[in-house]
């Protein structure tokens, strides 16, 4: 690591980082310090973490929460009552979640929803109708004919495909990434944009600043709007612990003109194209949509960036959609692409993979680097399993964070107990987040199975209803397979020492 680094690190995370635990030493010390003083106080504090334990109790959550809250209360009733109280301040959500609303009623118009398209599409896949319905009706996610799906099982290739298209931009360029990072990706990617811009394509990117808190320059907006790209950074790190730091922007899209789009779980990072090596080959994957589907995720695009807007892009949304045929050519299935939001109480992304799994009546295919799963998913996927599904989920061999690795691993025992076969990507780390249901439905895009994806990110994803990128999909996925260890039960069974640690690492799973 340079110097240039180093200092970076200084100036940001690590002096960010610097205040959030003097904030925690300076509170310690002063309740510690009155309590020994005052009776009165340590009554007040006692009552406080009742009072605390209770609301957690009564407020409307995942009962998984609930006992990694009450826990931290009981163990840490000083520490544990302060976190949750810093932790919960929901001011900023609730704005947050405001402006949304006000963005989804703005979005309702540009949809391009079409009910034909919807029933012909519930009628083709009886199955799956009920999930057309819910995210049609309760998230507003249309169903969309698929003029053209195109599946990219590797980072290299979809990195190639993304480059293509930038170069036939005309109109805009959206790009949404969680991590965005120096090196060839990069590099490429904003060389053809900084091009297209000079020659008056709209090019705006927005990236997470967590995600890319130590792989960009300090000074990357000014550096973007010198070459004409306007940029946003959301939800900015800063020394204040509060829920919002949690609520992270987990998308990917790429959008060039809304007539195509890229969703998937590859970042813009060398990693992600195994232009370098972290934790050996890196396998990831994503998806490209041409036609109505492209505009369906530009949509979501603009949901995040119009929050971070002084003013109404109404009209500008109108001038932004790309005028399409409705008599085009029949289409060979449906595309349905949709987002999840933390701010909302509707979990749409777990929503979907548990209709997905009750669907199936033949296999269930997963892709996911981390398997943290609530109750809510571990039962749907026991019970297609001890229905006589083929369940089958690949997860990494190598790791990226090793208490995750080992919590995911905790749940092995209990899934091959009812017939999931359990497999390990034997040649490194498997980042794609994709689930196939019986050769004919899928869903691709950024949401991994566990707490963080389904609780506290933005998402996004999109469910793909035939088409030719279903076989690809399927293909691959047997290639995978082929590829990877299949995990016998002698080699997770558990001793007492194991079981007591893995059970303490799932009771904090949901802060992971």
């Amino acid at each position: 690591m340079g110097k240039k680094m180093l200092i970076y690190l200084f100036r940001r995370r690590i002096l960010l980082t610097f205040l959030i635990i003097i904030q925690f030493i300076v509170f310690g010390i002063i309740i510690l310090q009155s309590v020994a003083y005052s009776i009165i106080l340590e009554t007040i504090f006692t009552l406080l973490s009742i009072g605390v334990a209770l609301h957690v109790v009564w407020k409307k959550g995942k009962e998984a929460y609930k006992v990694t809250w009450i826990l931290q209360v009981l163990i840490f009733p000083i520490y544990g009552t302060l976190f949750y109280l810093m932790f919960n301040r929901q001011t900023r959500t609730k704005k947050l979640q405001r402006s949304l609303e006000n963005i989804y009623d703005l979005h309702k118009p540009y949809k391009l929803e079409n009910k034909l398209v919807l029933n012909k599409a519930k009628s083709e896949f009886k199955n799956h109708g009920k999930l057309m319905h819910y995210l049609s009706n309760t998230g507003e996610y249309p169903v969309y004919s698929a003029r053209e799906v195109t599946y990219y099982p590797l980072g290299e290739d979809y990195f190639k495909a993304m480059l293509e298209e930038l170069k036939k931009a005309e109109r805009y360029i959206f790009f949404e990434f969680f991590i965005v990072a120096e090196g060839k990706m990069w590099q490429e990617m904003l060389a053809v944009m900084e091009e297209k811009a000079a020659q008056g394509v709209d090019v705006r990117v927005m990236y997470d600043d967590i995600g890319s808190f130590v792989t960009l320059p300090k000074n990357i907006q000014a550096i973007l709007a010198e070459k004409g790209i306007t940029s946003r950074v959301y939800n900015l790190f800063h020394p204040i612990v509060t829920s919002s730091q949690n609520n992270r922007d987990h998308r990917k899209i790429l959008s060039i003109d809304g007539e195509v789009a890229f969703t998937g779980g590859i970042n813009v990072a060398d990693e992600y194209i195994n232009e370098i090596e972290r934790f050996g080959h890196w396998k990831d994957n994503g998806v490209k949509l041409e036609g109505p589907g492209a505009w369906g995720l530009t949509l979501i695009f603009l949901q995040l960036w119009q929050t971070m807007d002084d003013h109404s892009l109404s009209d500008e949304i109108r001038d932004l959609k790309p005028n399409y045929n409705d008599e085009q050519e029949e289409s060979a299935g449906f595309v349905q692409p949709f987002a999840d939001s933390p701010t909302d109480t509707m979990n749409i992304g777990e929503h979907v993979f548990i209709k997905l799994i009750h669907a199936a009546e033949k296999s269930v295919w997963i892709y996911t680097p981390y398997l943290i799963l609530d109750e809510n998913l571990e039962i749907a996927l026991i019970l297609a399993a001890r229905s006589g599904v083929d369940v089958r989920i690949v997860t990494p061999k190598k790791w990226d964070k090793y208490l995750v690795h080992i919590t995911t691993r905790s749940y092995y025992t209990d899934l091959m107990d009812a017939g999931v076969k359990i497999y390990e990507y034997s040649k490194g780390f498997i980042h794609a987040k994709t689930i196939l249901i019986d050769g004919e439905v899928a869903e691709v895009g950024t949401i991994n199975f566990d707490y963080r994806s389904l609780y506290l990110h933005f998402e996004n994803a999109v469910v793909i209803y035939g088409t030719n990128a279903i076989k690809e999909i399927e293909m691959d996925m047997v290639d995978t397979i082929d590829q990877s260890e299949r995990i016998a039960y002698e080699n997770v069974k558990q001793s007492l020492a194991a079981k007591a640690i893995r059970s303490v690492l799932r009771l904090f799973a949901p802060l992971m």
